[in-house]
């Protein structure tokens, strides 16, 4: 199940499941990214998962589609992939600009 808030389709997740998480409600990361070091070390994953981002990344890095790795890992949706993809966007071209 999923709660809509805004931007996208974001799982739910219990307040007990947040405890600890090290991303702020109000960061642009939450609902995207969650992490927390009682959770697979405090490795960022997609939100509401135990899936590493940086799955995503190597994924990609491999030269594998991303429809592969949404077979491969079907609790992450295409929407997420565009959340994280989006964010590593924007803090790249934010650090164009500060060049």
């Amino acid at each position: 199940m999923s709660i809509m808030r805004g931007r996208s389709s974001i799982p739910t997740v219990s307040p007990d499941d947040l405890r600890g998480d090290l991303v702020a409600q109000t960061s642009p990361l939450f609902g995207i990214v969650w992490a927390n070091p009682e959770r697979v070390g405090g490795t960022p994953c997609f939100f509401g998962t135990r899936v590493p981002i940086q799955t995503l990344f190597d994924y990609v890095r491999a030269g594998d589609p991303i429809d592969e790795f949404l077979l491969d890992f079907p609790t992450i949706s295409r929407e997420a992939i565009d959340g994280v993809l989006r964010l590593a966007q924007d803090r790249l071209l934010t650090l164009e600009r500060a060049a």
